[in-house]
């Protein structure tokens, strides 16, 4: 079950808020599933290597796509979910 569908995709903490009634209080359709996991499911198992490999690598700051290092200003966008397009965090 996924809490954000619960609460809109809410992108600020007012209208997460305006929605905390909602949570757990239907089920999402099974198609919106299907078309996350046919959407996402190949990213989701790349950002969990990544990562691992982080942890792994003892903190060692590579760029979610490419796996290049990067700059710590770099990373700082990596690690702000939804703030950038992927087009904006290339490296």
């Amino acid at each position: 079950h996924d809490i954000l569908w619960d609460i809109g995709y809410a992108k600020t903490w007012e209208d997460a808020t305006l929605n905390t009634d909602n949570l757990y209080s239907e089920r999402p359709p099974i198609e919106d599933f299907f078309e996350w996991r046919d959407e996402r499911v190949l990213e989701e198992c790349y950002w969990y290597g990544w990562f691992i490999d982080y942890w792994m690598e003892g903190g060692l700051m590579r760029d979610i796509f490419t796996h290049k290092i990067t700059t710590p200003e770099h990373w700082n966008m990596l690690m702000i979910p939804g703030r950038y397009a992927v087009e904006d965090l290339d490296y």
